[in-house]
């Protein structure tokens, strides 16, 4: 009788613990899709959302401008919003999936593209000024991304990390090693 009790909890035992690591296992895998106004903290997206309207008024000197001594409080605080590295914590370590277009750093002998940033728009870093850090993720371990191929948004799977990096171009906030690469659909 005891020893029937013994087979009997050992096998739930390990009947328990193999369904634990399989959900485990299910959970680690599972991928969350993501927008980009998700990995901006709150503070800085309702900072965004408060921004009056650009005005276009060329006679007045641009808060864009490198040699800028203004005081206006809605140019401050969109260059607040404009260079912040605040991330979102939450996603540090995550399986995501991300839309976005792709501005190459690094290629293969084969002219493939290895490394790139990821952002939201087409043509920033290149012909406007970049994203804020937290709107860029420096992708790693990109195979057979051809360098033409550039112009169209992509679907980028992989762990998002809060490392940054540096760059020429632009300084990422993210970094994301990828698992997959495939064309934005709508």
């Amino acid at each position: 009788m005891l020893r029937t009790l013994s087979v009997a909890l050992s096998s739930t035992l390990v009947a328990t613990v193999s369904a634990l690591c399989f959900s485990a296992a299910l959970s680690a895998s599972e991928v969350k899709t993501i927008e980009w106004t998700d990995l901006m903290p709150e503070e800085d997206l309702k900072l965004l959302q408060q921004m009056p309207e650009v005005q276009h008024d060329y006679s007045q000197p641009s808060p864009f401008d490198d040699n800028y001594q203004g005081d206006d409080p809605a140019a401050q605080q969109w260059q607040q919003i404009l260079s912040s590295a605040k991330v979102v914590e939450k996603y540090n370590n995550t399986k995501v999936r991300v839309p976005g277009f792709v501005v190459p750093l690094e290629f293969d002998a084969e002219q493939n593209v290895t490394s790139f940033f990821l952002v939201p728009y087409f043509g920033a870093c290149i012909h406007v000024p970049p994203p804020p850090p937290n709107q860029m993720i420096f992708v790693s371990g990109a195979k057979n991304l051809k360098a033409d191929m550039i112009y169209s948004p992509f679907w980028i799977s992989g762990t998002l990390t809060t490392d940054v990096m540096t760059h020429d171009l632009g300084q990422a906030a993210y970094s994301l090693k990828v698992d997959n690469i495939e064309e934005y659909t709508y």
